[in-house]
């Protein structure tokens, strides 16, 4: 028979013993939790070691600034050289078939999906507006997806080829290897992974299974973009046209015409800058990289290409620099780059058709009413 003292201590126990541990014990617990083991306080931390390794500055054995000949002779040598380092390869024609059209606000568009080859294809928009055309556009999107681009919703590209086609022209949109659709090249093939820019995480297999075979996504990207301006100019007789681009899109409007004698107007938002830190510093995705390019040229050199082609650089002023920012275009390097720049055109004799313009308030995003206006002529 149990005591009446050991009930009382019985009764004790339920009551104080089953309490909830107080937020002063559960810290005591966790402190205890989180003290690191004899071994684990014998690896070598981060605070033992220096860390702040970054690559010397770039030679650009070839860059404008080093070179001795004339801007001719200069512009002979860079292209090569720049064709070697994407590993361009020209597109010739490809067949392009339309999967449907319809209209929107006045605006007919055509789906349309290009072969590009026996195990690619690739899709683009074509947007034509009502009435007389004012001229013609490629649009060019960045790291998204080109639907935003076209009107679908809207993001940093703010709709701009939709804008476009509602101002008169007809816009052009294709679609860039890596994004929305083609996010995995190799989706149909059971295992095989070859994705870019998709929703459920990636390891930008498309960039480094390319670098093995001695190819590069850019280099392809400006291959499958001349692909198109022949398909354009056949189908619907364009004899020139302007392109227009924001981030990865703004380098590929820098880069793509160098390949083209029909480009008129670049309009380039979010790009230019030096390759110099876009990685390191502003910590951009891979699709830019080219192997090797700084050993032989820089951003700058490549723009410089295309004069005497008018051209307009934007940034929107808030697009620097930060731990949350990775796109950061507006950054120290621009300002160096821009002075190269207008030096080559300038020796090309094209000095007043690089331009350069700010946004104020803006971010990492598209100005519709300063494109508009470069376009039509309005800023010179």
């Amino acid at each position: 028979m149990k005591t009446p003292v050991y009930l009382a201590l019985l009764v004790l126990w339920a009551f104080f013993g089953c309490q909830p541990a107080t937020e002063e014990q559960e810290s005591e617990k966790a402190v205890k939790q989180q003290e690191p083991t004899a071994f684990e306080k014998f690896l070598i931390r981060k605070d033992e070691l220096n860390l702040r390794f970054s690559y010397s500055n770039p030679e650009r054995k070839i860059s404008f600034h080093n070179y001795k000949g004339n801007y001719p002779e200069w512009r002979t040598e860079v292209f090569q050289k720049f064709s070697e380092l994407i590993s361009y390869a020209p597109p010739g024609d490809r067949p392009v078939r339309e999967l449907r059209s319809m209209v929107h606000e006045g605006i007919t568009y055509h789906a349309l999906v290009m072969d590009a080859g026996s195990q690619l294809s690739l899709p683009a928009y074509l947007l034509v507006p009502g009435g007389k055309i004012k001229g013609n556009v490629m649009a060019v999107h960045g790291h998204g997806d080109v639907e935003a681009m076209i009107g679908l919703r809207d993001d940093y590209h703010h709709r701009f080829a939709y804008e476009l086609a509602r101002e008169g022209y007809m816009v052009l949109c294709p679609e860039l290897r890596g994004f929305s659709t083609l996010g995995n090249l190799s989706d149909d093939t059971e295992l095989d992974d070859l994705d870019y820019w998709v929703s459920d995480g990636y390891q930008f297999t498309l960039v480094t299974e390319g670098f093995q075979h001695g190819r590069t996504l850019i280099g392809e990207t400006i291959a499958d973009l001349v692909a198109w301006e022949n398909w354009w100019v056949g189908a619907y007789q364009v004899e020139s046209f302007d392109v227009a681009g924001i981030s990865y899109g703004g380098d590929l409007v820098l880069y793509f015409p160098v390949f083209s004698k029909r480009v008129d107007k670049i309009f380039c938002s979010g790009s230019l800058g030096s390759f110099n830190g876009i990685f390191a510093t502003s910590y951009n995705a891979p699709a830019h990289c080219i192997p090797d390019i700084l050993t032989w040229m820089d951003r700058s050199d490549i723009a410089g290409l295309n004069a005497p082609r008018p051209i307009l650089l934007h940034y929107g002023e808030l697009d620097t620099p930060s731990a949350e920012n990775h796109s950061a275009s507006y950054n120290k390097t621009v300002e160096p780059a821009f002075r190269e720049l207008k030096e080559i055109y300038a020796r090309a004799g094209a000095g007043d058709k690089v331009l350069l313009r700010v946004t104020r308030g803006f971010h990492h995003e598209m100005d519709n009413e300063l494109l508009i206006s470069f376009l039509a002529g309005r800023i010179k």
